[in-house]
């Protein structure tokens, strides 16, 4: 078997135990055997090994000796370090955008949120837009270290965000917080970039430990 093939096996375990997560599947502090699991997917066990590791370094998994693998349990000083790396992050990187972007760059990021707050939106839609303003204005950050290690926080916050959607924000407020970033963005102050994006991020964070 290819290395890509390999690494291609390997990407699809890991993207079906995330969504078995996200769709609670598989629940906080449960076990995932690797055999049950290797049989049901009709793959060897290497690839499911590879995967385990993977979701152990994001945090999602966690490895406890002579015990096996589970689910982890996210504490409250997780989400307050996941969020917190991932404002101080991805404001960095955004404001690369202000170096390259057009005015169709500019145009693009308000018709997002527009789009995100209309009443006709389900909770996945809402996400999905909210995940296309993101990656938007990080279209121009090229620092790869720093772009790996946010999607690697990416895919923790997806699933503490994703199980409090409907109770963290109305439609309105998701536009009005969005809204922010892109006036900041548009005023070309990297300060007020770094800013807002922290602020963004560490208010979901705390907002998401209230709710727990």
């Amino acid at each position: 078997m290819s290395i890509k093939i390999k690494d291609n096996l390997k990407n699809m375990i890991v993207d079906y135990i995330f969504e078995a997560i996200l769709n609670n599947e598989f629940k906080s502090k449960d076990q995932i055997k690797e055999t049950h699991l290797a049989n049901k997917l009709e793959v060897s066990r290497a690839p499911i090994r590879e995967a385990f590791a993977q979701l152990v370094t994001l945090g999602i998994l966690e490895q406890i000796e002579k015990r096996g693998v589970f689910v982890k349990e996210i504490n409250k000083q997780d989400i307050i370090d996941t969020y917190e790396a991932k404002g101080i992050i991805e404001g960095f990187l955004a404001t690369s955008f202000i170096k390259k972007a057009s005015k169709k760059d500019y145009d693009l990021l308000n018709s997002y949120v527009i789009k995100m707050s209309k009443n006709t939106n389900s909770e996945k839609e809402i996400a999905s837009i909210g995940t296309l303003f993101h990656k938007h204005y990080l279209k121009y950050a090229n620092n790869q270290l720093l772009l790996n290690e946010l999607e690697k926080l990416n895919k923790k916050s997806q699933l503490l965000f994703s199980k409090n959607l409907s109770k963290l924000y109305s439609r309105e407020e998701v536009k009005q917080r969005h809204q922010l970033i892109a006036d900041a963005l548009i005023s070309k102050n990297t300060q007020n970039i770094e800013n807002t994006i922290k602020e963004h991020y560490f208010h979901t964070g705390n907002k998401i430990i209230l709710l727990r």
